[in-house]
């Protein structure tokens, strides 16, 4: 009886001791999921943006003829050359046709829609 009882408390002590071999085997077997690092990385300062100075002048070939070159009168224009002017869509080239004629500037921010941004852009590309 003695020796059936020693048996089975070496074998628990050799059961307890591999279980601690194992537990301490667990974060080779199973390692912990890596969690990524954030970079911050400082971008540079875009240059201002700034209205054109000029009209394009675009030239024509024979098989080719630009929409806009140079300033563009507003009360000759089709509404596809209206709205090949920048920030000017379908709406807006439609909405400066219903207002013809211009005399001016102050003609055309009578527009709705138009303002400060919009008359800037255009001020340089358009002729009356």
């Amino acid at each position: 009886m003695q020796a059936d009882s020693s048996f089975r408390l070496s074998a628990a002590l050799l059961a307890a001791a591999l279980a601690c071999g194992l537990w301490a085997l667990w974060p080779v077997a199973f390692p912990a999921p890596r969690v990524p690092t954030v970079a911050h990385t400082k971008l540079p300062m875009a240059p201002p943006i700034t209205a054109p100075t000029a009209a394009p002048e675009y030239p024509a070939t024979a098989s080719i003829a630009p929409l806009i070159s140079g300033q563009l009168n507003l009360n000759t224009a089709t509404q596809e050359q209206l709205e090949s002017l920048p920030k000017v869509g379908p709406a807006m080239a439609a909405r400066i046709v219903a207002g013809r004629p211009y005399r001016s500037l102050q003609d055309l921010d009578a527009v709705k829609g138009v303002g400060p941004s919009l008359m800037t852009t255009l001020s340089p590309l358009v002729t009356f």
